[in-house]
């Protein structure tokens, strides 16, 4: 196998290197977006201050659409450092580098004699735009990814001839732990390899081990694949089919080692909930945003930006499976079925792709390396999405007042930060002329990118989202005993963790609910959700309203809500 001594050194460190800035970025541009990440935090935070560390609860109810561990993670950080703001917005970073790390070893663990491909692979994969976008938001799915790769990890290992009770372990930890982090969904990514595992695991572990035992040698369970014929396919599947089924069972016991005493502590409904709601309630549910079987594809460029736009990626695949068919088989049933699985599902979300990007990554590294004949050509494609948004910004001054909903943007800070990023892309484009860094410098691109898109934004954006003031009002009139309401949108937490909220709030969600609380509540407050650009259900307000993410909120008293009920003859 020819190996690529010009990609032989390259690793993901000066690539993480670039959260840095990107999170130095998000931190002045960017506050806890509602409603994804305001939620995560009050869910955390309820935990923390009832000290209920088994049963997650949103504004006093408990909460069953996520697993446990993102909230753990951040009580974890909270007992060292005390309760905080930047530990929970960290974790995504963490996550990242966390992700490089397995997806090395991975690679590793695939190709012990070419060890290079697994830096490659880590750099590839944090390389890509929707990975490192990801690591600057809090978000449950690229905790998920490690897992996922922990468990594609015990089967190779399966496949080298490590014992059983290791790898059965091993994916136990990878299953009970990654449905603790996003719940059953874990399995969708695992168990299709196990499945499967007669058509890919070919015949190693049963010819390494008559070879080595014969021979009264140790067993290197790092070795390359030993090909023999006293092997058959049958006798070597079944580690691997040894190594799924005792990994679920021992997985489902830590998994059930929550969920049954949160089950009975979060009452009956809380029960029914995660056992059946994280599972065909799911599904059930994810009809309400229907998206059509192809909707994942034109999405796929962007995502795997800058991989997919460089003319390399598509080179090289004919024939490579023939070098390797154990490996190439194994990739296959990692990626395809969970693809079309999640294709085939009505609900869909960009981020539940991000496991399967972990071994699209090491597949390409696999080609890059293995293809030496094909040449690092330069590109310019790569460069033209982020020409393309550093242009947009460094003329923003041209086109940001036709565009309705965004008086928040700043021309002059987007402009300079577009200047800048096209500034940057000079030196890029001036280390892409040396092929041995010619990955390298493609995997930059998606970082500075969203870092400068970031710093565009610009302090205004900032002040647009961030809810704290907001929170501090409610928290204020929570110590007065004063009742609050949200009214005109579910209420998601929003202020509970910015705020420190002790108590909750009331959400009515008719206007018959909204009376009968004012009435029943005449010292209390009121705030109210009003889209931007449209007149407010009840009129003009007696106080300003306070931004409120892309939409605002109106401040009212129980008293003078209720009058103007009266006056515009609601219900």
């Amino acid at each position: 196998m020819n190996a690529s001594p010009s990609i032989a050194g390259l690793r993901s460190t000066p690539v993480l290197l670039l959260l840095i800035p990107a999170l130095f970025a998000v931190w002045l541009a960017r506050p806890l977006l509602p409603v994804d990440e305001t939620r995560y935090t009050a869910v955390a935070w309820e935990m923390w201050r009832t000290g209920e560390f088994l049963v997650p609860h949103l504004n006093g109810e408990t909460y069953a659409h996520k697993p446990p561990v993102l909230f753990w993670l951040m009580h974890a950080g909270w007992s060292v450092f005390g309760v905080n703001l930047w530990w929970p917005r960290v974790l995504g970073a963490l996550a990242l580098c966390l992700n490089a790390f397995m997806i090395k070893r991975l690679g590793r663990r695939m190709w012990p004699q070419q060890p290079q491909r697994g830096g490659l692979a880590a750099m590839l994969f944090v390389g890509a735009l929707f990975p490192f976008l990801f690591s600057t938001a809090l978000m449950f799915d690229l905790w998920l990814v490690p897992w996922v790769v922990l468990g594609w990890t015990a089967l190779v290992d399966s496949h080298r001839g490590a014992p059983l009770l290791r790898t059965s372990i091993t994916f136990a930890a990878a299953v009970g732990f990654g449905i603790l982090t996003k719940g059953p969904v874990t399995l969708l990514f695992l168990l299709p390899p196990v499945l499967a595992a007669t058509h890919w695991s070919g015949r190693a572990r049963s010819a390494m081990l008559a070879a080595n035992g014969a021979a009264g040698r140790p067993i290197d369970y790092a070795a390359d694949t030993i090909e023999s014929p006293v092997a058959t396919r049958a006798s070597r599947s079944k580690f691997i089919y040894a190594t799924g089924g005792l990994g679920i069972l021992l997985g489902a016991a830590i998994a059930l080692a929550w969920a049954i005493p949160a089950g009975f502590a979060g009452g009956q409904e809380y029960r029914d909930a995660i056992f059946w709601g994280q599972t065909a309630g799911r599904i059930k549910d994810s009809f309400a945003h229907s998206r059509p079987f192809w909707w994942f594809l034109p999405l796929l460029p962007g995502m795997l930006f800058p991989w997919l736009w460089w003319p390399r990626t598509y080179q090289g695949w004919r024939g490579l499976s023939s070098k390797a068919k154990d490996l190439s088989r194994l990739m296959f049933w990692c990626l395809a079925p969970a693809f079309l699985f999640l294709c085939l599902m009505d609900g869909k979300q960009p981020h539940y792709l991000l496991p399967l990007f972990a071994m699209a990554a090491l597949a390409l590294a696999w080609n890059l390396d293995t293809n030496a004949r094909f040449k690092l050509r330069p590109s310019l494609l790569p460069f033209l999405l982020p020409m393309v948004v550093g242009l947009a910004m460094a003329f923003a001054p041209l086109w940001v007042s036709a565009v309705d909903n965004v008086a928040w943007l700043n021309p002059q800070i987007l402009s300079l930060s577009g200047i800048v990023l096209l500034a940057l892309l000079r030196p890029a484009w001036s280390v892409l002329q040396h092929e041995a860094l010619r990955p390298l410098a493609l995997a930059c691109l998606a970082p500075i990118t969203v870092t400068a898109l970031h710093f565009g934004m610009g302090s205004s954006f900032y002040a647009e989202y961030d809810l704290e003031p907001t929170a501090e009002f409610v928290a204020q009139w929570q110590e007065e005993q004063t009742p609050v309401g949200y009214f005109g949108s579910a209420y998601y937490g929003q202020f509970h963790f910015l705020g420190r909220l002790e108590q909750p709030l009331a959400n009515p969600e008719t206007t018959d609910a909204l009376r009968a609380w004012l009435e029943a509540n005449p010292e209390g407050q009121m705030l109210v959700v009003v889209r931007r650009g449209d007149p407010p259900t009840f009129g003009p307000a007696p106080y300003p309203a306070l931004p409120h993410g892309s939409r605002l909120l109106q401040v009212w008293e129980s008293k003078a809500l209720l009058t103007r009920l009266d006056s515009l003859k609601l219900p």
